[in-house]
């Protein structure tokens, strides 16, 4: 409690701050919670790019990368007003985001294809799709928290970060993987594993003093949460899925309604571009954290065909036990009509994404798919 009330203190005096620097533009405070080095930043600064852009001017992006709230604390400092934007994920708060995680939760089925490459520019588009337009549930909670979304976000495709060998599913028996949702927690345990829920910012830690021998992570936080040092056996062909439950330009909603519809609308589009970069860029660190690690002399490992058979049969059976986990465990409605609603949408991005080549027909795809057809007189007020 005492560090909210310092947070307000301080985020009241940065809005005083900002809102004097700029005679013109009103100044918007974006908690981004993750450091300098990751591509979340860097998509941050060309978000704040476009929506000085997409307003004309009459909204700038003042970024806080981990000073103003951190991923623990985003959704109750969003809620509150500490920051007027926020980079939210989702997983860190079950009990409040139940209908969108069990969307989000689906990604392991990206597992029983070949990889792309493309699987987090494809569920980005899928969650803010479902999100926007199919889900009014999705939607209320969010207004619960007091946030409105902008968009989506989504990681590359994830594999095993560790401190020891992992081809086989004897290798998994017994360790300690840090699992940032519930699907790969479950995983976890599928295979004998301990699932270990940890911060981000505690995982270099827990790596190094052997608390944990895996964290279960896309390659790009291999820069973006400082694991190089700590990570020597890399294996990325298991259990993959994305992280999809991203909220990566979340608007509070006070925020949101004191805006006029045009600076709405700037704010929407403007989250294509924060959803298209953050996508991209993730996959692109992803590639050349891979190159570094092992240059640095970190061990590229294959699952065996036993392992990746195993952990498809896995996803399978998974799919079919999230529907009763959601309505038993946090009362989702419908949740198998929920679920095929999102199925045939991640077929549909991944079709979409086959050929995209750039961050700009990505944000731009997202905005003829889904945010232009978003009422700003009606959406988030």
């Amino acid at each position: 409690m005492k560090r909210f009330t310092t947070l307000l203190a301080s985020a009241a005096l940065a809005g005083v701050t900002a809102l004097t620097s700029t005679a013109q533009a009103e100044s918007l405070r974006f908690a981004v919670g993750f450091p300098s080095a990751s591509a979340n930043v860097d998509a941050a600064k060309a978000y704040a790019k476009a929506v000085a852009d997409y307003s004309g001017g009459d909204l700038e992006i003042k970024i806080y990368e981990l000073s103003l709230l951190n991923l623990a604390e985003m959704s109750g400092g969003l809620k509150q007003g500490i920051a007027d934007v926020g980079y939210l994920l989702t997983p860190y708060f079950p009990a409040e985001y139940p209908n969108i995680n069990m969307a989000a939760e689906l990604s392991m089925l990206l597992a029983l294809n070949d990889p792309t490459g493309n699987e987090g520019l494809a569920y980005a588009g899928a969650m803010s799709e479902y999100i926007m337009l199919h889900c009014d549930d999705c939607v209320a909670e969010l207004k619960q928290q007091n946030q409105v979304f902008t968009g989506g976000g989504a990681s590359p495709q994830y594999g095993l970060l560790c401190t020891t060998p992992v081809t086989a599913a004897a290798d998994l028996k017994g360790k300690r993987l840090r699992a940032g949702g519930a699907q790969w927690a479950r995983w976890a345990k599928h295979f004998e594993a301990t699932p270990v829920s940890l911060p981000g910012n505690e995982i270099f830690e827990a790596l190094n003093q052997g608390v944990v021998d895996c964290t279960i992570q896309s390659a790009a936080e291999l820069s973006g949460l400082g694991l190089m040092d700590a990570v020597s056996d890399i294996t990325m062909s298991v259990p993959g899925g994305v992280f999809g439950g991203s909220g990566p330009a979340n608007i509070n909603q006070k925020v949101w309604q004191d805006l006029d519809a045009d600076q709405r609308k700037a704010l929407l589009h403007a989250g294509t571009v924060m959803s298209a970069n953050a996508a991209v860029l993730y996959r692109d660190y992803g590639e050349r954290d891979l190159k570094a690690a092992e240059q640095r002399g970190a061990k590229r490992h294959e699952a065996s065909e036993a392992l990746i058979a195993a952990s498809r049969d896995f996803v399978r059976q998974d799919a079919k036990n999230i529907v009763q986990y959601y309505e038993e465990k946090h009362q989702v409605r419908d949740a198998a009509g929920k679920i095929e609603v999102m199925r045939p949408l991640v077929k549909k991005w991944l079709e979409l994404t086959a050929d995209i080549d750039s961050t700009e027909a990505l944000a731009d795809l997202y905005w003829q798919e889904v945010q232009s057809k978003v009422d700003v007189d009606r959406y988030g007020l």
